[in-house]
């Protein structure tokens, strides 16, 4: 028998996973829709037969230099009555100003790097990174006001807001695990933003206070540093992190660090698990 449930196609990343576990969670929504879900940054193919059919599209908005997977082109090959509605891809930096992407190492930390660029030992480097005074030799308030203005302008492009969140609540409790994995504290109205626009309550308060905490296998460590400069209740000298399994200080994380780079490893993650 064939399912009058209206087709919605998500294009996204992990945070598209994390929305489509959410929008099932709503019983509305799970009545009134069957969810693919297509991985946006893996150049996955959504398939023509699915935008044909497609009666919602829920998509991070990828710009044209992506061709066909770009959000417009796919747009343009969807039936004429399918709704549209863009979510948020969240990032902040305000925890880590230091991360990087500088290519060839995961979570590559620039504080660390440009220290190993200039040829300090594993022991000077620690001293510098954990003793020397970071508001002095950084300007961490123009890091924070650089990933919010980032943030401001990719949400001119959003149907979901999410900045002013980021902004009122990033100090009074912990919004991010890593710079690309929110909370759920930001994630669950991302959702009820989502649902209202197709015309859904919120989701069940029931479900939102089961919810367990999102992407609980890796919190990228906070430097004592940054917390305290921006008087944050966590993040403080001798905290412990979940990296993927280990119970680790910011002090003993970068320390691995160090020893992943002097042993010219490029992949950290697999470093950390022991690989």
């Amino acid at each position: 028998m064939e399912s009058k449930k209206k087709l919605c196609i998500l294009h996204g990343n992990c945070q598209g996973e994390t929305l489509a576990a959410m929008l099932t969670a709503s019983p509305g929504f799970s009545e009134a829709y069957e969810v693919e879900f297509y991985v946006n940054f893996t150049r996955q193919v959504v398939p023509a037969e699915s935008l044909g059919r497609c009666g919602l599209f829920l998509h991070q908005r990828l710009g044209p230099q992506w061709g066909d997977l770009a959000s417009e082109s796919l747009k343009a090959r969807l039936p004429k009555d399918a709704a549209s509605v863009s979510f948020p891809n969240m990032f902040f930096k305000g925890y880590w100003p230091f991360w990087s992407n500088r290519p060839g190492f995961d979570y590559a930390d620039s504080l660390l790097d440009g220290l190993l660029d200039r040829g300090l030992t594993r022991a000077e480097i620690l001293h510098v990174a954990l003793k020397g005074k970071l508001d002095r030799m950084y300007d961490l308030a123009a890091f924070l006001g650089e990933t919010l203005a980032r943030e401001r302008e990719k949400e001119r492009e959003c149907d979901v807001k999410y900045v002013d969140r980021i902004e009122e609540g990033y100090r009074r409790e912990k919004l991010f695990q890593s710079i690309n994995h929110p909370r759920k504290r930001l994630m669950l109205p991302a959702a009820d933003a989502v649902l209202a626009r197709v015309g859904l309550p919120p989701l069940p308060e029931e479900f939102e206070l089961a919810c367990p905490e999102l992407y609980p296998e890796f919190e990228l460590p906070i430097h004592p540093g940054v917390a305290a400069f921006h008087d944050l209740p966590f993040g403080r000298e001798g905290e412990r992190f979940n990296v993927y399994g280990l119970s680790l200080t910011y002090a003993e994380y970068i320390g691995l660090y160090l020893d992943c780079k002097k042993a010219g490893r490029g992949d950290f993650i697999a470093f950390l698990q022991g690989a």
